[in-house]
C-alpha cells in the first residue's frame, strides 16, 4: 500500500507556489465537512444514542391509601456512557396491555470515580411509571433503548444492537401488596484479565419472597406483537463468559458458573479485555408460584492489571432463633498488601428498620452485630453480601472480592404445659402464651405413644418423619385445644403424645421450631387379647382377655360391678355393628378379665368382641356402662404359588401392631411341614396397622400339606395395660398340589391318513405323578387354545374320583389343531399350577386331481381336492386358459368345486387349463400355502 504521508508531501512540493489558495480551499471543505458530521450527529439522536451498558426495571403494586390492586408504578434505571454523547431526556415503557407510556428522566447521576486514578466512566439514569390495568393476568413490561455501547466485545456490532429490558409482573387482587426484586449491586463492574471475577447483585426482596436466579442471553429488540408489545431476540454473535477463560485459579471454581440461590457470579478467569454484556433474571415466588421477575443487563470491563483482588474471610451461613444476638467476625487479606475496606450490602443494614450494625475492629476486620426480634422471622433466608475492596495507592485497578452470607431467622419453639384428659374420649392441651406476638397460626400435632424427634438447632416446623399427624389449628393467641379426635372420640387405653409450632403471616411466612412434648394416657378397661386357640368349622375356640380398672377408679364407683362380653362375627368395630352377648356367662368380679369362647367356626369366619364394663349393676339389666372396648380376632388366608408359601392376614384393633422407629414389632410366621400341629417358628415380619403380608419360597413341595398360623404382636403403649399384647391367627393348610401329566391322543399322518370328519374330536388323559396323594383335590380344570400363539380359554371341570387315570373328551370340533392343559384345585378353592402343555395339529395331505368331468352325471363333476374342505380354513382358485388369460377366480369355497365354468357361469370347452390355489389351513400356526398345476375338462 502506498505511504499517504509520502504521497501528501511530493504533492505539497510540486505545488509550493500553490499552496496559499490550496490551503483556503481545504479550509472550506473541512469545515463544510464538520458541519455535516455534526449536523447527522445530532440529527440521529432519537433514533441511535449507542451509549447504554446497563440497566433493570423494577415494579411495585399500589401500597398508596386506596391500594387499587390494578395499579402498579414501574422504575426504569439505566447505566449509560459518561461523559454523554447523547442525553436520554425521555424514555418508552411498554406495559404488556398493548399500552405504554413516555416519561422525562428523573435524575441523573454519575458513579464516582474509583482508584487513583479514577476509572468510572458512567451515568445512573432514572425513569418513572405508573399504569392502571385493565384486569388480573400475567404481564410483561418492556424497555427499548437505543442502542448499546460500542465495542462489547460478546455481541456483534454492540454499537449497531438496541438495548432491550423487562420485567414480568402478577396482577392478582388476592396476591396482596408485592414488590419486585432489589438489586443493590452497581451493574457496571470491572475485572482485571487472568485474575477471578466476581459479582453479586446482592438482591433481597421486600415481601420476604423467595428468590431464585437464572441466566440468560441479551436480547435486542426483535419488532413487535399485533398490539404493539416490542419482542425480542437474543443479540447477534452473543457468546457466554465461557468462551472467555484464561487458566483457572485456586479460590473459585473453574470457569465459569453462577449460584441459582444466591446470584453469586464467578469467572475464573476471564482472557479478552474489552467490555462484556451479560443477563440474569431474578425470579419472585410465593407459596410455590411464581409471582414475577426482574431481568437485568450488566456490563464487565475487562482490562489489563498486575493488581491482585483481595480475599474475603466470612462465615458459614447460619440460622438463629428470633430474639438471639447474632455475631459473626468478617476478615479480608490483600496480597499485595494493599490497604482493604470491607463493606456489606443487604435488606438488613442500615436503612432498614430493623439495623444490623457492621463496625470495624481494625483495617481487616469487622464484626457483623445483629440483635434479632421476633418481626424478623421469615420463611427465606436474609442474605448479605460483604465487599472486599482493594485501595492501590497507584494507578492499578481497584478489585474487589463479594461473598453472600445467608441468615435465616426462625421463630422460638412454643411451651406445652400439660396434656389433661377431659373424658374417657378427649385430651385438653394447655401451653404458654407465645413469645412472639407477630404469628398468626398455632398447628397442633398428635402420635400414640412418645417420639424420638429431636429438632435440629434451627429446624422448623413437625416432619412426616417425626412420626406425628397434625389435628387441628387455632389462632397463636390462644393457649388451649380440645383434642376428641375431630368429634369422633379418642380411643382408650392408649397414651397420646403431642406438640405445636407456630405459623407466621404471609408474605414472608415463616414458621418455629417445635415445641416440647407432653404426653397424656386414657385409662380404661381394654380389651388385650382376642386369639383363636383351636381352629374347626364347629369347635373352634376364641381366647378373650380384658384389662380390669385400676383401684382409684373403682373408688369412684358403685358396686355391684359387672362385665358385659358381646361378640359379631367379622371385623367390623363401628357403632353400627350387631354385636350380641355371649349368652350363658355372668363377670361379676372384678377379677373375671378372661374368658375362652367355645363351639365356633373359626376356620372360616374372624370375630370381633366388645366388653362392657357397669357399676350399680343388678340381677337383672346392669346400669350406667363406664365404658367399652372392642377388638377382633386375626383372620389368615394362605395359599401356594408354585414353591412360594403366599399369607395374608387382617386385623381391626385397639392396640397398634404396627412397628414404629423406636419400636419394632414382629409379626411371627409358625408352621408345621407336614401338615401336623407340631409347629416351630418359620419366619417373622413387620405389618401394618391393619393387615400383613407375606410371601416367600419355603420352597413348597408338590403334594404336600403344610398346616401355618401368625402371631401378630402389638402394643397399647399404656404402662398399665400388658407390653406387648399376642394375639394367634386361625390354622390354614398350604397344599401345594400335584401337578397333573397330561397326554392327548397322537394323530398318524402319512399318505393313507384319511379323516374321518368334520366334526372331529381330541381325547385328553391325565394323571398324577407316582406317590402324590389326591385326596387334597377337588376338582380339576382343563384349558384349550386354537393356535400355539392364542391364550388359554376355560374349557371343563372334571371332579376328583379318586382314579388312576382320567380322560376328557373334547368333540365338535372344525380340526384337530389345539392346545391344552390341566390345573388341580384345592378344597379350599385355590388352583395349582398348570400341567404341561399337550397340542394336536391338523394332517394335511392337499391333492388335486389332473382331470374332471362336468357333465352331471354325478361322477366328478367338479374340480375339488380329494379331501374335500377338510382342514381348510378359506381357499382362492384362479384358472387360466392355454393363453394366459384368467378364466375363472373363486373366493367362496374352501373346498374349490369348481364345475369347469368361467365367471358367468358359461360352460368352457373342453381342453387343458392352468390353475393357482391359495390355501389356508386350520392350524395350531398360521399355514397357508400355494400350489400350481393343470387340469383338463372332459366332458
Amino acid at each position: 500500500m502506498v505511504n499517504l504521508e509520502i504521497l501528501l508531501s511530493l504533492f505539497l512540493h510540486a505545488n509550493r507556489y500553490y499552496m496559499p489558495l490550496i490551503l483556503q480551499k481545504v479550509r472550506a471543505f473541512l469545515f463544510l465537512l464538520c458541519g455535516l458530521f455534526l449536523f447527522s450527529l445530532f440529527s440521529s439522536h432519537q433514533a441511535q444514542a449507542t451509549h447504554l451498558r446497563a440497566g433493570n426495571i423494577y415494579v411495585k403494586s399500589d401500597t398508596t391509601a386506596g391500594q387499587n390492586p390494578l395499579r402498579f408504578f414501574f422504575t426504569l434505571i439505566t447505566y449509560s456512557v459518561a461523559p454523554p454523547p447523547f442525553e436520554d431526556l425521555e424514555a418508552t415503557l411498554y406495559f404488556g396491555d398493548c399500552t405504554s407510556q413516555r416519561v422525562p428522566r428523573e435524575s441523573r447521576t454519575l458513579i464516582a470515580p474509583g482508584g487513583a486514578c479514577g476509572q468510572n466512566n458512567t451515568f445512573v439514569n432514572v425513569y418513572r411509571f405508573e399504569h392502571i390495568y385493565s384486569g388480573p393476568g400475567t404481564f410483561t413490561v418492556t424497555f427499548v433503548g437505543e442502542n448499546r455501547n460500542g465495542g462489547v466485545v460478546n455481541i456483534s456490532s454492540s454499537v449497531q444492537q438496541t438495548f432491550f429490558l423487562q420485567s414480568t409482573l402478577t396482577v392478582d387482587p388476592f396476591l396482596g401488596i408485592n414488590r419486585s426484586p432489589i438489586l443493590q449491586s452497581i451493574p457496571v463492574d470491572v475485572a482485571a484479565r487472568n485474575k477471578i471475577f466476581v459479582h453479586n447483585p446482592a438482591a433481597y426482596d421486600p415481601d420476604g419472597d423467595s428468590l431464585s436466579f437464572r441466566f440468560l442471553e441479551p436480547r435486542i429488540s426483535n419488532g413487535s406483537d399485533a398490539c404493539g408489545n416490542p419482542l425480542g431476540r437474543t443479540a447477534p454473535g452473543y457468546r457466554g463468559l465461557e468462551n472467555f477463560l484464561g487458566p483457572a485459579l485456586p479460590g473459585g471454581p473453574a470457569g465459569f458458573s453462577f449460584d441459582v440461590r444466591t446470584g453469586q457470579l464467578t469467572w475464573n478467569t476471564p482472557n479478552v479485555i474489552g467490555e462484556f454484556n451479560i443477563a440474569f433474571a431474578v425470579e419472585e415466588w410465593r407459596n410455590g408460584r411464581l409471582i414475577g421477575q426482574v431481568i437485568r443487563d450488566m456490563q464487565i470491563n475487562v482490562k489489563e492489571d498486575p493488581n491482585q483482588p483481595p480475599v474475603l474471610i466470612i462465615p458459614k451461613d447460619t440460622c438463629i432463633v428470633a430474639g438471639t444476638f447474632l455475631r459473626a467476625t468478617i476478615k479480608a487479606r490483600d496480597p499485595d498488601k494493599d490497604p482493604v475496606v470491607i463493606s456489606a450490602i443487604g435488606s438488613i443494614l442500615p436503612p432498614a428498620s430493623n439495623k444490623a450494625s457492621f463496625p470495624r475492629l481494625n483495617d481487616s476486620t469487622h464484626t457483623f452485630n445483629w440483635q434479632t426480634s421476633c418481626l424478623d422471622v421469615r420463611r427465606e433466608p436474609y442474605q448479605v453480601v460483604f465487599r472486599a475492596e482493594d485501595k492501590p495507592t497507584d494507578c492499578r485497578l481497584v478489585l474487589v472480592d463479594l461473598q453472600p452470607w445467608r441468615v435465616t431467622v426462625v421463630g422460638p419453639p412454643p411451651v406445652l404445659v400439660s396434656a389433661v384428659p377431659q373424658s374417657s374420649s378427649s385430651i385438653r392441651l394447655n401451653w404458654n402464651a407465645y413469645t412472639c406476638p407477630n404469628a398468626t397460626i398455632m398447628y397442633i400435632y398428635r402420635k400414640e405413644g412418645p417420639s424420638d424427634f429431636v429438632p435440629d438447632a434451627c429446624e422448623t416446623g413437625i416432619p412426616a418423619s417425626a412420626g406425628y399427624t397434625r389435628i387441628g389449628q387455632v389462632s397463636a393467641g390462644i393457649t388451649t385445644f380440645l383434642d376428641n379426635n375431630n368429634g369422633q372420640g379418642l380411643e382408650r387405653n392408649k397414651t397420646y403424645c403431642y406438640r405445636i409450632y407456630a405459623e407466621f403471616p404471609q408474605p414472608s411466612g415463616g414458621e418455629s421450631i417445635a415445641s416440647n412434648e407432653v404426653c397424656a394416657t386414657l385409662e380404661s378397661i381394654s380389651l388385650t387379647k382376642v386369639s383363636v386357640t383351636e381352629t374347626s368349622t364347629t369347635t373352634g375356640k376364641m381366647r378373650v382377655e380384658w384389662s380390669k380398672p385400676r383401684p382409684a377408679n373403682v373408688a369412684q364407683l358403685t358396686a355391684p360391678f359387672r362385665y358385659r362380653l358381646l361378640r359379631v362375627p367379622g371385623q367390623n368395630r363401628s357403632a353400627t355393628a350387631a354385636f350380641v352377648p355371649v349368652t350363658g356367662y355372668n363377670f361379676t368380679s372384678l377379677n373375671d378379665t378372661v374368658f375362652t369362647d367355645n363351639n365356633l367356626n373359626t376356620q372360616d369366619t374372624s370375630y370381633t368382641y366388645k366388653v362392657e364394663f357397669y357399676h350399680s349393676g343388678t340381677v337383672g339389666s346392669p346400669t350406667v356402662m363406664v365404658d367399652s372396648s372392642t377388638a377382633s380376632s386375626v383372620y389368615l388366608t394362605g395359599r401356594a404359588n408354585g414353591p412360594t408359601m403366599e399369607l395374608n392376614w387382617t386385623y381391626n384393633v385397639p392396640w397398634n401392631n404396627a412397628s414404629t422407629a423406636g419400636d419394632q414389632k414382629w409379626h411371627v410366621i409358625f408352621m408345621d411341614q407336614n401338615g401336623g400341629r407340631n409347629f416351630v417358628r418359620y419366619d417373622s415380619v413387620q405389618a401394618t396397622a391393619t393387615s400383613g403380608t407375606y410371601s416367600r419360597s419355603v420352597p413348597l413341595e408338590p403334594g404336600r400339606q403344610y398346616r401355618v398360623y401368625v402371631q401378630t404382636e402389638g402394643s397399647f403403649e399404656n404402662p398399665f395395660l400388658p407390653d406387648p399384647i399376642l394375639n394367634n391367627s386361625q390354622e390354614v393348610i398350604i397344599n401345594r398340589l400335584c401337578v397333573p401329566v397330561l397326554a392327548i391322543d397322537p394323530l398318524v399322518c402319512d399318505e393313507n391318513f384319511v379323516p374321518n370328519g368334520p366334526p372331529f374330536s381330541n381325547t385328553l388323559t391325565w394323571s398324577l405323578p407316582p406317590g402324590c396323594d389326591a385326596a387334597a383335590i377337588d376338582f380339576y380344570t382343563l384349558y384349550y387354545r386354537e393356535t400355539e400363539e392364542g391364550d388359554f380359554v376355560k374349557l371343563a371341570t372334571v371332579d376328583n374320583t379318586n382314579l388312576a387315570v382320567y380322560q376328557y373328551i373334547h368333540q365338535n370340533l372344525l380340526s384337530y389343531a389345539g392346545c391344552y392343559v390341566v390345573t388341580a384345585t384345592d378344597m379350599n378353592g385355590v388352583e395349582g399350577e398348570q400341567s404341561n402343555i399337550v397340542c394336536k395339529d391338523n394332517c394335511i395331505i392337499f391333492s388335486l386331481p389332473n382331470i374332471f368331468t362336468p357333465n352331471a352325471d354325478g361322477k366328478n363333476d367338479v374340480f375339488t381336492p380329494k379331501q374335500g374342505a377338510t382342514f381348510i380354513r378359506r381357499a382362492t382358485l384362479r384358472v387360466f386358459n392355454r393363453w394366459g388369460n384368467k378364466v375363472y377366480e373363486s373366493t367362496g369355497d374352501p373346498g374349490l368345486n369348481w364345475r369347469g365354468v368361467d365367471n358367468g357361469g358359461k360352460a368352457l370347452s373342453e381342453g387343458t387349463y392352468y390353475y393357482q390355489v391359495e390355501v389356508e389351513f386350520f392350524g395350531l400356526k398360521p399355514d397357508v400355502r400355494n400350489y400350481k398345476g393343470w387340469v383338463e375338462i372332459v366332458r
